[in-house]
């Protein structure tokens, strides 16, 4: 298993520009992970910690002055559950909204850190896999300066439906996908919004 740069270098080599290759890229994860989409090789059971999706958001929420915009069908790391009152939250951290020169750091830091433990899942696909168990702590360490906490939601567990999980080789991939569904704000507001309560 190759660690996410040695992926990067091979994934940018098979395309002659950085335009063809997002292009590419947005219609590949459309094709498999879009709401029409076949998934991946592993079949979506339950969140564990640590793994990435892609799951329709089917939240009865408005936009509003406080809400300025919903993102109907996430693409995040999930983080933990919580039930509060009769509802399980489910923390995560929504890389839709994360500027793609962010993201590519998080999810190389994220990766790398926990490249053991995601060698070790890859290779236990279809049976029981360990969850990385990541905390806030955890985050601070490893993407303290890149503004994460901009980008973790709680989302309402029951209306999280049609949910696929990311392949771990398609992570690499992920960092130049750009496209989203989105009501309210428009992507690059959002970024903007990102960048603005960013130090880094």
């Amino acid at each position: 298993m190759k660690t996410l740069e040695e992926q990067a270098k091979l994934l940018i080599s098979e395309y002659p520009s950085l335009g063809k290759l997002n292009s590419e890229i947005n219609k590949l994860i459309a094709e498999k992970y879009g709401v029409s989409g076949r998934g991946g090789k592993e079949k979506f059971q339950d969140f564990l910690s640590g793994k990435i999706y892609f799951s329709f958001y089917k939240t009865p929420s408005k936009l509003n002055e406080k809400i300025l915009f919903i993102n109907r069908y996430p693409n995040f790391l999930f983080l933990s559950e919580e039930k509060i009152g009769g509802e399980i939250i489910c923390k995560v951290l929504d890389l839709t909204v994360i500027p793609p020169e962010y993201k590519s750091k998080i999810i190389e830091r994220l990766y790398n850190v926990y490249f053991d433990k995601i060698k070790s899942n890859e290779e236990k696909i279809g049976s029981t896999q360990e969850s990385l168990n990541i905390k806030g702590l955890d985050l601070e360490k490893i993407i303290g300066d890149l503004g994460y906490k901009n980008a973790i939601f709680g989302f309402k567990k029951q209306y999280l439906t049609n949910t696929k999980v990311v392949d771990y080789y398609d992570w690499v991939k992920l960092i130049y996908f750009n496209e989203s569904l989105v009501e309210g704000l428009s992507l690059e507001q959002i970024y903007n919004r990102y960048k603005s309560k960013t130090k880094a």
